[in-house]
Parts: structure tokens; C-alpha cells; sequence
């Protein structure tokens, strides 16, 4: 079994406080927290009947009201009268029968099949947008980094063009240094910062290449977002408009390579050189894509918990997850159509609604308050926490600390804890305090100290694509908790493969694979 310290001690070392604190009490609030609580959560929020949770559709107005209503039970209090947020957006979806894309080079045709191994759709927030005889041009990873003194473009005019570009950022070392933060993923190896490359320069469109390692999934991930409606929220300079923007596969890169002379891996090599240049591939693009435009609004929901210093309550700490998913998508194969998101993210969404309760149900209340939060709009480009950083509910200077959580621990106990972040401020130091005094012990009462590591993929940079992002780049201190991979009893599947497998299918579902007792622990 395990024994480990009062959680609820975490938020007293960042409150500093000098009060009197049971740990009947916080033993109390800890047993709140359990596999079984956070699995019924998880189940209803995945349920089918919950259509997927979409931002904007019938699915995700039952699980605002499933999440306010458990908000409400735990005795949270609104905010300005309210336990929801408004976010405004736009929704973009191609018309697949009126919509088409061809490249060419010398007259013939690139292969590909549509939402399989190629996928488009238009950003730029127009009716109708047509490309005739776009030169398709190779531009490396596309990164201008002054800091590095670092500039794949070399001066070169790209207004008009449709931009090819590597996925991930530069694998450099100079003069035994790596650049770009060595395996870690800058922000600069996003496909966000790709597109908005593409807007900056006036490009007319922007395809990025796929591949597994440089990605940090697969194909299968991205193969059918043209298809799918796209959302950006209504707030100046937000996102990237662009005419054109989409995924290439790493086949049919391939292919590309070879029409040029080439491989991809050379193009790889080729972007990774200080000397890199663009090239025109040779190929043309053609397209005609029409969008069915909407406004719509999403929502978030919060509830507050105030604290008990009268002064240090007027700062607050964030608990977040995001609760929606992919919906339903008819152009799935099979008679299931369902995105369930079960892990994603039902599961880090119950472990806010469970921390609620347990945090509730303390008769002594930590002196700063919290603020509970679950984020709308996530997957469509993670809008609902860009929105409530930039138009929060309460003062922005008042939120102090950010703990994300998104697709939490699933399979079973594990000796460490991941906290992507941990060395960016202080809240590390707070959490590596707590991990040093927690004790994990196997079945055969082995035990260690529960170690404390940041990312176990950093190449995926995971950091960029989920809320906490938001939170970081507005100045607030935060965390994204993440599932430890060394665990005490080997789990019932292969954590990754289970990830390959399932992740943003309709197959990510609660399954007898799921072991909830390392979230309880983590939690």
C-alpha cells in the first residue's frame, strides 16, 4: 500500500500560512479523493450521451450543466453571479463538395487521398478563397529567432506562396551547444507558430509535413481536421487567417522529396543548417476552398472557493482542465461516431471536480482562494483558457498560481510524478518539497521517495498544447501535472502503444485498462 503527507500542505506552503491546520482534517478531505469518485465523474462526463462535448453543440451545454451542477454541490461560489463564461468564437467549416486542391509538377498530379493522407482547410475567415498556380516553396522548419541569430527565409519574398514546412524546430549544436533547447520543443516547432509564420508574411498558405518522431504522434491525430469545423475566438491579433493550411503525410512528403531530387530525411537534414535557404519545390497549388462561416459562443466553468486570510484571499490559485472533446463526426468509418474522450479530457476534468470537493469540505479554508475552472474549447486550439486569461472574471493580478490538468494518470500507481514546467518558478520548488516527504510503497512493502520529473517526451512540447499555456505567457506561474511512467506494478497495456492507439479516436473510451489509483494519488 502507500502513505503519503496531506496534499492540501502543497497550498499552505504557497500561502505561507501561519494558522493551525488539522491533519484529521486534511486526512478527512484526502479520502474524498478516490479512484472510484474520479472514475464516476469520468464516466459521465464520456457517457455518449454527452455527444462528445464539441464547443458549440448540444454535447457540450450537458456537460456545462453536469459540471456547474457539481460545482454547485460542492458549495462553490459563482462569480459576479455566475458559474459560467461566455467565450466568443468563430466556427470554419469546409465545404467538402465544393471545395478542392491540386499539386502539380510538370503536369503531373501528387497523390493523395483526401482527409487520409493529406488534409486542408481554409483559416482566413472568407466565403470563398481560390489559389491558381501557387508556387509551393520548402522553407525548413520556417523559424526566424533573433536570439539565436537564427533565419530560415534569408530575405526571401514569400507573399503569395504556399509555404512547406518541417514540423518541430532546428536539432542544432554549436560549438557543444545545443540551440533551440536541445530535445525540448520550442515554441518555435509548433504548426501554430508555423501558420502564423504564414500570416506575418504574407503567404497564401502554409502546409506542414508529418511525421511520428518530429510530431510526437501520428497521422491518424491530424488526418481528418479539414473536415472537421475549425474554431478561433473573436479577440484582435488572435490565431493566424491564412487562405490555406494543412497537413502532409509522411508518404507523401516523400513523394515531394523524390520529384525534387531528394529524400525527405535530406530535407530534414538540409533545415537543420545555418546556411538553409528556401526552395521552390517545383510543384504548383491549386485550390478552391469554400467555408461555412458562424459565430457562436462556448463556454467555461468556474467555481470559487474563498479563502480565509483578508488579505492574502484576494489571491488566487487555478485549477484547470478543459472538458470538451471532438464531438461527432459523421465522415468516421463504422457505426461508432462518438469522441468520447474518456482521457482526454474527462478524466483530468473529474480530477478538478473531485479536488473541489475535497478542498470544500475543509471546515478550516487556506488563506488564499481557489478558483476552480473547466475550460471550453481546448481542442479547437486551446481558446477557452486564451479567452478567460485575456478577459477573466476577476482581476488578472490576482491569479497567482496555475495547476493544469489534462489527461490525467490512467494506469495504475507509479513511483514518480510529472510536472511539465517544474523549473520555470517556484511552484516547483513548493512541489519537489511535497514529493520529498511522500513515501510510495509496492505490494511487497518496498518503498521510496515519489520522484518529481519534468516531461518524459519533451520533444512532443507538451507545455504549448494544453491551457496552461495561456497562463504562462500572461506572467502567472504554472504546472501542467502529468502522468509518471515508472510504475509499481506494471500496468494492463503498453502506456504508449494504449496512446497511439487511442488518442482523439472514438476508441478512447473507459476500458478495463484503466487503473485509477496513481490519479487518486497524484490528485
Amino acid at each position: 500500500m502507500k502513505k503519503f503527507p496531506p496534499a492540501i500542505f502543497f497550498l499552505l506552503i504557497l500561502s505561507a500560512s501561519c494558522a493551525e491546520f488539522s491533519a484529521d482534517h486534511a486526512s478527512s478531505a484526502l479520502e474524498i479523493i478516490t479512484p472510484e469518485a474520479i472514475l464516476e465523474d469520468a464516466a459521465a462526463l464520456s457517457a455518449d450521451e454527452m455527444l462528445g462535448r464539441r464547443a458549440g453543440t448540444e454535447g457540450e451545454e450537458r456537460a456545462v450543466a453536469y459540471i456547474q451542477s457539481r460545482f454547485e454541490a460542492a458549495g462553490l461560489a459563482p462569480i459576479a453571479g455566475s458559474f459560467t463564461q461566455d467565450i466568443e468564437i468563430v466556427g470554419m467549416k469546409r465545404i467538402d463538395e465544393r471545395s478542392s486542391l491540386r499539386i502539380r509538377r510538370d503536369g503531373r498530379e501528387l497523390e493523395f487521398q483526401p482527409e487520409q493522407t493529406l488534409t486542408y482547410w481554409s483559416t482566413a475567415q472568407k466565403p470563398v478563397v481560390e489559389i491558381q498556380d501557387a508556387p509551393l516553396l520548402f522553407v525548413g522548419y520556417g523559424v526566424q529567432a533573433p536570439e539565436y541569430d537564427w533565419d530560415d527565409f534569408k530575405g526571401a519574398d514569400v507573399a503569395g506562396k504556399i509555404l512547406l514546412f518541417l514540423n518541430d524546430d532546428p536539432a542544432v549544436v554549436e560549438d557543444g551547444q545545443e540551440l533551440f533547447e536541445g530535445e525540448r520543443r520550442t515554441y518555435y516547432g509548433r504548426w501554430t507558430y508555423k501558420f502564423e509564420q504564414a500570416m506575418r508574411l504574407g503567404a497564401a498558405g502554409a502546409f506542414v509535413i508529418h511525421t511520428t518522431p518530429s510530431a510526437g504522434y501520428p497521422f491518424s491525430v491530424v488526418q481528418r481536421t479539414g473536415g472537421r469545423e475549425q474554431f478561433e475566438v473573436k479577440l484582435s491579433g488572435s490565431g493566424y487567417q491564412v487562405d490555406l493550411v494543412g497537413w502532409i503525410d509522411e508518404a507523401s512528403s516523400e513523394r515531394i522529396a523524390q520529384q525534387m531530387g531528394t529524400t525527405l530525411e535530406a530535407l530534414f537534414e538540409a533545415g537543420a543548417r545555418r546556411d538553409f535557404e528556401p526552395v521552390d519545390t517545383g510543384f504548383r497549388v491549386s485550390a478552391r476552398i469554400e467555408t461555412d462561416i458562424r459565430e457562436l459562443k462556448t463556454r467555461n466553468v468556474y467555481g470559487l472557493l474563498e479563502g480565509s486570510d483578508p488579505e492574502l484571499k484576494e489571491q488566487m490559485i487555478v485549477f484547470s482542465a478543459h472538458y470538451d472533446h471532438l464531438g461527432v463526426d459523421e465522415n468516421v468509418e463504422g457505426p461508432d461516431k462518438i469522441f468520447n474522450g474518456a482521457w482526454d479530457n474527462a478524466s483530468g476534468t473529474a480530477c478538478v471536480l473531485n479536488l473541489a470537493d475535497a478542498f470544500a469540505s475543509l471546515p478550516e479554508r487556506p488563506r488564499r482562494s481557489i478558483l476552480f475552472l473547466a475550460c471550453g474549447a481546448e481542442e479547437g486550439g486551446i481558446l477557452g483558457s486564451k479567452w478567460f486569461v485575456a478577459r477573466p472574471p476577476v482581476e488578472r493580478s490576482r491569479m497567482v498560481a496555475n495547476f493544469n490538468i489534462d489527461m490525467t494518470q490512467i494506469f495504475g500507481l507509479t513511483w514518480d510524478i510529472a510536472a511539465i514546467g517544474v523549473d520555470s518558478n517556484t511552484l516547483g520548488d513548493a512541489l519537489q518539497q511535497v514529493a520529498e516527504e511522500t513515501i510510495v510503497s509496492d505490494p511487497d512493502g518496498q518503498e521510496r521517495t515519489l520522484e518529481l520529473t519534468d516531461d518524459s517526451d519533451p520533444r512532443a512540447g507538451s507545455f504549448y498544447r494544453s491551457d496552461q499555456v495561456n497562463f504562462a505567457m500572461a506572467g502567472i506561474p504554472a504546472l501542467f501535472i502529468q502522468p509518471g511512467v515508472d510504475y509499481v506494478t506494471p500496468p494492463k497495456v503498453d502506456p504508449q502503444e494504449y496512446h497511439r492507439e487511442h488518442y482523439h479516436q472514438v476508441s478512447d473510451r473507459i476500458n478495463e485498462a484503466w487503473d485509477l489509483e496513481g490519479a487518486a494519488r497524484d490528485m
